[in-house]
């Protein structure tokens, strides 16, 4: 059944939209901030520390409180509750036209001096008018103003508190609350957001153990309206965590809400799959590759409209350089390790925006779409604020006073010890006092803490997963210390405004003005029960002109905070939708055809019907198989323990974790595809050799047990000696030892023709820390050469490697390159190379690919190979791991996919503002130093804080007395630009992978899709994997070893690009695909298996997977 609104209420709006427009014609901006004085809305959460009350002895003193949009009495306008620490909470009620009654003592809301926080809105007995449920916490020696309240509906716009009645007035400290059916019973279950006692340094619980088991999070099943039951233990949510905030939704497609439950300090956050019998499954771990470390609030929702929620995850890392630089003195390595080995999970100081792969797992894009670092944030949502069609994202950020001031702590802890010191001296017996705040004067310790309110933000969706920052545009932009958020179409305009609770300043009530502007066209749809109120964990998706948009109804948003409970759809220049398909908890489904825009409709379940799920999860049509479990090779590729940061402190990654090897050949002649996977330093490789069932017996050659020292990079099979028997070479790299040793040395094995392998030497190798090896007949004389790319100078990075050309003489193979590629000396920091001949003139030239370099052109000049420089070529620094090649545009030449780190990382770079790094021993203490550099605005800084970089450069502390005057320096400043400038120097123009045309000898750049752009491609497979005459590319990757302060580069699953024969690519990600490598993928690699083509991946320090390629 379908219930519009009624046509008085609609002439209403009408009216009252019209009067909105015209007092409105002039506006230009999306959002008007509107004054207390015009709505009545006059509330502000007033805080203040006191003797007794104060952020020294609570640490979420200045957490702030949310807002609950409720509609009390069913009259179609959407009221507003605001909770208060230090005040009363405050309810007003909509009069239209945006004015608001405060009703807050004749509605029955009382005020007993408890500290409220979260608010939650729900029809809690099933009596068809939504009920209130307040969070409370903080007072630790004051449990009964602890106690939740639950605020029941007495239909007449008043309320009676009821928590005790119904067995939820918990006293153990909830931050907030979430109402959801988790058992499909009908009847709305409870989940509290439990903390431990968030201490401050002087509250009675400093210094102990917090996470104990009386501190969890708690479940109630709600027994048909009447009242709760506990049932956390046996549901399996009895975690102790510290929850700020939770989102319950279907995460899975599977019809049954899940949690995300964001956690602050070393908690992790805990990620709840339904498992559909009352119980829920702890899946953080496999399903999310790293999670925020001050988790605050969270959102859900479908951003780039695939029909899968992802997920929106708020941390307080600033922005802005100053507040980066001045605010946070540095993530401490061992501390880091200590929380992953603690079971915390790796935790990263950023937002996370957790992109539903749709296998059960999330990749962050946080850092692509460029909303990773919006200060110290509170509430966000998303929602589709202009009415476009695409959802956009709100965050509410700002702290009453910076805490986390480098400066001010130190300066605090010294007012604090010189005040106990002279009380000590002066009263040795103690004075009689009991706490410190007997003679502590809190106003004096809070006034050398920084104030300083800060910007929202907000972010516009420009579609294909790109996002740019537009709250000045949007009228977003007032400095406030704001915390929990709402959006609600107040004046039922068919557009989105958004409620802000603040601290000492009053609410914001911003009125969207999308109905004044063209091309925005909405559609409202809200699925409720028989008593006409939202059903929770119902879903509608609208179809458009083939687009979908897919929303799903939950209880609370953000943080502390619930939102209105309507699917909200932006239509743009749409004026009708195709279809609408409404989908109900129970598994009923409804669809609306030809649906006209711009109303809102509210559909019952009355004539829904039976049907399966619109809304799939896992593959269909996919191109690969993973066949793991069952693949012969049961590979780990073990790593060995070693912290090249010892060596080198401001080192953007480690640089001894770039394997494992794998290389493909038939040692034995059988026709049968063998496979060689390398082992990193003190594990030998072995050879795994097929055998006609499809198995693999392993070969460990002495010779490679021998070498088992070595680190393996890269290998390859060849018959260096032309006998007929494929032999093998292994390149030899990591950071482990000094430059020039040994252990850099690489190896020739030559096959002994019965089975295994015999050393021999390379004459005049270098024992350079290696990459990559690549075979071919070089002088076209009838056998191998070898190009050996130089990967890194050890213990100095940045400094270039020499790259080497191995000559193959009757079988000997002898270092040429002094003589044949003399510019190989110092090349840099290579990774990858193809040979092929670019300009057609019937010899093989060379690219060369590296971190810092430019894409590197090699000509061959008659055997002789020299450095080209080419316009096109000129901006493409970056950091490069690979290159394949193919002719992707059938023009009869050659054409490159070149990966790089991508644009989901911590590193930002463009041509005009480009990442840098310089090198040199700025100290004078005869060892080198790392200075990395970044654009922030239109500054220059360095990229590391000041802890870390005076680590690396102890006289710093010398010259730089303080964490504010450090933030405020330029990287000139900070090192000298004379000195920068007589320093080695890169830059990269670009961290995008590319497809790169040869257009006849000369190259034209081309930028691959977003879903390339997310992660690092450190290896690439070029073939017609769709057997369509085209040539295809499966492209892996990832970068787990980042410095701990950078959030490691671990979105990628694998793409698989399907080319058309002109050079453009169909994008098919893994949940297309098939094809599923999330791992620290180094190498994937084709074998022929049976009959089948098999793709093995080979992950650092993880198993080798493999995947059947469907024919």
């Amino acid at each position: 059944m379908i219930k519009r609104f009624s046509l008085i209420a609609l002439w209403i709006f009408s009216v009252s939209a019209f009067i909105s427009t015209t007092a409105n014609a002039q506006a230009t901006k999306l959002f008007d901030l509107l004054p207390a004085s015009e709505t009545e809305v006059d509330f502000v959460n007033t805080l203040k520390d006191s003797q007794t009350e104060n952020i020294l002895i609570y640490a979420n003193f200045y957490g702030g409180a949310g807002v609950g949009v409720i509609d009390i009495n069913n009259d179609g306008l959407q009221d507003l509750f605001f909770a208060g620490n230090l005040v009363a909470n405050e309810l007003y009620l909509n009069q239209g036209d945006l004015k608001f009654k405060k009703i807050t003592k004749e509605a029955g809301i009382e005020f007993d001096g408890g500290w409220s926080t979260g608010v939650t809105i729900a029809d809690v007995n099933n009596d068809g008018f939504q009920d209130i449920y307040v969070s409370r916490e903080l007072y630790d020696d004051k449990p009964e103003l602890r106690k939740n309240l639950l605020y029941i509906n007495n239909q007449n716009n008043t309320f009676t508190e009821r928590g005790a009645e119904y067995g939820v007035a918990d006293n153990e400290r909830t931050r907030h609350a979430t109402f959801f059916d988790y058992d499909k019973d009908g009847f709305l279950d409870l989940l509290l957001l439990t903390q431990p006692p968030n201490p401050g340094s002087y509250s009675i619980f400093s210094g102990t153990e917090l996470r104990k088991e009386e501190y969890h999070l708690k479940l109630f099943k709600n027994n048909n309206g009447t009242s709760f039951i506990e049932t956390s233990e046996q549901a399996g949510v009895s975690i102790t965590g510290f929850p700020n905030a939770v989102s319950a939704s279907d995460f899975n497609n599977d019809g049954w809400t899940d949690l995300y439950v964001a956690n602050d300090f070393a908690a992790p956050d805990f990620l709840f799959i339904n498992n559909q019998d009352g119980t829920f499954s702890y899946k953080t771990e496999e399903a999310l590759q790293h999670i925020p470390y001050y988790s605050m609030g969270v959102d859900a929702a479908d951003l780039n409209n695939d029909n899968l929620l992802d997920v929106f995850v708020v941390d307080m890392v600033a922005k802005d350089n100053y507040r980066l630089k001045s605010n946070m003195s540095g993530m401490n390595p061992k501390s880091f390790w200590k929380v992953v080995s603690d079971g915390g999970y790796y935790q990263y100081m950023y937002n996370t925006l957790q992109l539903n792969n749709g296998n059960g797992s999330f990749s962050d894009i946080g850092q692509y779409t460029g909303m990773a670092a919006t200060d110290w944030s509170w509430a966000n949502l998303i929602a589709d604020f202009d009415n476009d069609g695409l959802k956009d994202t709100y965050v509410t950020n700002g702290l009453l006073r910076d805490i986390r001031n480098t400066d001010a702590d130190k300066e605090v802890a010294a007012y604090i010890n010189k005040l106990t010191h002279d009380w000590v001296l002066k009263h040795p017996d103690g004075g009689g006092i009991k706490t410190i705040f007997d003679i502590l004067d809190v106003d004096k310790v809070v006034e050398l803490i920084p104030s300083q309110p800060l910007k929202n933000f907000a972010f516009k969706n420009t579609g294909n997963l790109d996002f740019i920052e537009v709250q000045q545009e949007w009228g977003l932009d007032q400095a406030s210390f704001s915390n929990g958020a709402s959006y609600v179409d107040l004046d039922n305009d068919g557009d989105l405004d958004i409620v802000v609770n603040n601290i000492n300043a009053e609410a914001f009530i911003y009125r969207n003005n999308s109905d004044q502007q063209a091309s925005s066209n909405y559609l409202r749809i809200k699925p409720v029960d028989k008593n006409n109120l939202a059903v929770l964990g119902a879903r509608v998706s609208v179809y458009v002109n083939g687009d979908t948009q897919m929303q799903e109804l939950t209880n609370v948003r953000g943080i502390y905070s619930t939102s209105e409970q309507v699917a909200h759809f932006g239509l743009g220049a749409s004026t009708s939708v195709d279809s609408v398909i409404v989908s109900w908890p129970n598994g009923k489904q409804m669809r609306l055809k030809n649906v006209e825009a711009n109303q809102q409709l509210s559909v019952t379940e009355e004539n829904a019907q039976n049907g399966k799920s619109i809304y799939s999860f896992g593959l269909t049509n996919a191109h690969f198989k993973d066949v793991t479990s069952e693949f012969p090779i049961k590979v780990k590729t073990p790593e060995n323990d070693y912290d090249d940061f010892e060596e080198q402190v401001l080192l953007p990654h480690k640089l001894s974790q770039f394997g494992p090897a794998m290389a493909k050949g038939d040692i034995n002649n059988d026709g049968l595809e063998d496979i060689y996977i390398g082992g990193a330093a003190g594990f030998p490789g072995s050879v795994y050799i097929q055998q006609t069932d499809g198995s693999f017996k392993e070969l460990l050659a002495e010779v490679f047990k021998n070498d088992a020292s070595q680190e393996d990079l890269d290998a390859v099979f060849a018959d260096v000696n032309s006998d007929g028997f494929q032999d093998l070479i292994v390149v030899s790299g990591g950071n482990e030892e000094v430059k020039g040793s040994d252990f850099y040395l690489d190896r020739y094995y030559e096959n002994d023709t019965k089975g295994s392998f015999i050393k021999k030497e390379i004459e005049n190798a270098l024992a350079e820390s290696g990459s990559k090896v690549i075979a071919v007949d070089y002088e076209g004389d009838g056998d191998v050469d070898f190009f050996i790319g130089g990967r890194i100078t050890p213990h100095e990075y940045p400094l270039p490697a020499t790259s080497q050309l191995l000559i193959n003489e009757n079988g000997k193979l002898t270092n040429l390159t002094e003589e044949l590629a003399p510019q190989f000396k110092d090349l840099g920091l290579v990774t990858d190379a193809v040979w092929s001949d670019v300009d057609a003139d019937g010899d093989l030239d060379l690219l060369v690919v590296g971190e810092w370099m430019a894409i590197t052109y090699f000509e061959n000049e008659n055997g002789r190979l020299t450095k080209r420089e080419i316009a096109a070529l000129a901006e493409t620094s970056g950091w490069w791991f690979s290159i394949g090649k193919g002719d992707f545009d059938n023009d009869g030449d050659e054409d490159f996919i070149i990966g790089n780190l991508g644009a989901n990382y911590k590193y930002q770079t463009t041509v005009e503002k480009p990442f840098d790094i310089y090198y040199d021993d700025f100290d004078n203490n005869g060892k080198g130093d790392i200075v990395l550099g970044y654009y922030n605005g239109d500054g220059h800084f360095p990229l590391r804080g000041f802890s870390c970089s005076s680590e690396q450069i102890p006289s710093l502390k010398k010259e730089i007395k303080q964490y504010n005057i450090f933030a405020s320096l330029e990287i000139d400043e900070v090192y000298g630009k004379k000195d920068l400038e007589k320093s080695l120097h890169y830059t990269a123009d670009t961290f995008n992978t590319i497809y790169l045309e040869n257009t006849g000898g000369n190259f034209k750049v081309h930028k691959l899709p977003t879903e390339v752009q997310l992660a690092p491609v450190n290896d690439i497979i070029v073939q017609d994997f769709n057997n369509d005459g085209n040539l295809d590319a499966l492209l892996a990757g990832n970068l787990f070893v980042s410095e701990i302060e950078t959030p490691r580069a671990d979105s990628g699953t694998g793409v698989l690009l399907l080319g058309d024969g002109t050079g453009a690519f169909k994008v098919k990600t893994s949940k297309d695909s098939g094809f599923f490598a999330n791992g620290d993928v180094k190498r994937i690699v084709p074998l022929q298996v049976q009959g089948k083509e098999i793709i093995l991946v080979g992950n650092n320090n993880a198993k080798v997977q493999a995947f059947e390629l469907k024919k």
